[in-house]
């Protein structure tokens, strides 16, 4: 599969032309200034080490702002290349001036991905990611960041608790419906389980009409061969369980309610379960590629890439391929990029365009900020 990620970045403000231009404040930048500087928006992120950085912390100080993904074949890379060497050569203001690279690809893009990145490159200034796509993708936006969302989309955990409701059909084919919590009110997602039922079903457009064990679920219509058996997932023992009321009515639906109705002639092993990824994690892809993405502390078993288990506890096999490298595909690029240059108020100052930008003149730009 191949998935193309188109970055651009939109900037909007009144500009000087480039070059050596005198600024507002009566000091030369070689950058493209804006004439009446904005405050940059705001953000938390998580750098290379798992710790959390906010831009508004570092007010009093010059900021360099980049935007970069790891994977990226060619822009990317010169763009790291030229800050690594502003990096090494700040001398006296490297106490004054901070360099940030956000990002643009999350699925990739982990804490634990840059961390190896940055020693392998010997980067020394913080790349930052998040948690949560959702995240990065609100300061795309606030800094006027357009990303193609057909990769960042299949790369989002879900936001919110879910209740999953199943069926394991008499040909032992099966379905899960994950319904959003509604309306939780102490702990309680839904009326009971007939609600949830009818609620799961009808915004699935799947024929439900049953009563107690008997009825017609999909087109398949119970009979005297067999009948429907509900089942609840037992979280302690991460299994399917029948050993509730079969009455839909008397069960209340909590946050981490998962329900099933299972032919009574059907293979119960075959039902998918409960939670995804042993409850510590999320699915990624469809398919052939579905791999769960493991919470911190976590990572996918070994010959199972639907599951979670500590880390350390499976022995890795190296000859096999990793679902989630594969499932992401190879890049194609086609992006014009922009470095920001903050002053000490956290202001957008000088915007530097594309990648073949004078390092020594971007490095003056830095010096003459932080002299203001």
């Amino acid at each position: 599969m191949r998935i193309n990620i188109l970055f651009c970045i939109v900037v909007s403000f009144t500009i000087f032309s480039s070059g050596c231009i005198q600024s507002n404040n009566n000091i030369e930048l070689f950058g493209t200034e804006y004439k009446n500087p904005p405050d940059a928006p705001d953000f938390t992120l998580l750098n290379q080490d798992g710790e959390s950085v906010t831009l508004s912390d570092y007010n009093g100080k010059v900021v360099v702002v980049a935007f970069i993904y790891t994977s990226c074949p060619d822009v990317c890379l010169a763009i790291s290349a030229n800050l690594a060497w502003i990096h090494e050569n700040l001398g006296e203001y490297s106490d004054e001036v901070v360099i940030l690279s956000i990002t643009i690809d999350p699925a990739r893009d982990t804490v634990e991905r840059f961390s190896q990145w940055t020693d392998a490159n010997g980067y020394e200034w913080d790349h930052l990611s998040a948690e949560r796509s959702s995240t990065l993708v609100n300061v795309w936006k606030s800094w006027n960041i357009v990303v193609d969302n057909g990769h960042i989309n299949a790369s989002q955990p879900p936001e919110d608790s879910m209740n999953r409701f199943s069926v394991l059909y008499p040909d032992n084919s099966s379905i899960s419906i994950d319904n959003p919590c509604m309306n939780a009110t102490n702990n309680q997602c839904y009326l009971n389980g007939s609600n949830f039922a009818s609620y799961a079903f009808s915004n699935a457009n799947i024929n439900y009409n049953l009563t107690d064990d008997t009825g017609v679920i999909d087109g398949w219509v119970s009979n005297e061969n067999w009948s429907w058996e509900l089942h609840h997932w037992d979280d302690i023992n991460s299994l399917w369980s029948n050993n509730m009321s079969q009455d839909l009515e008397e069960i209340q639906v909590n946050i981490g309610t998962h329900l099933a109705w299972v032919a009574s002639n059907a293979n119960l092993s075959l039902l998918p379960p409960g939670v995804d990824c042993n409850g510590k994690g999320w699915i990624m892809g469809t398919g052939n590629s579905a791999h769960c993405m493991c919470d911190e502390g976590y990572e996918r078993t070994v010959g199972n890439w639907l599951g979670c288990s500590m880390v350390g506890s499976n022995e890795q096999n190296s000859s096999q391929i990793d679902p989630h490298d594969e499932s992401l595909g190879e890049y194609g690029v086609g992006h014009s990029t922009v470095t920001f240059i903050l002053d000490k108020q956290t202001r957008k100052r000088v915007a530097w365009t594309g990648i073949h930008w004078d390092v020594q003149e971007f490095l003056l730009d830095i010096h003459a900020l932080s002299s203001e």
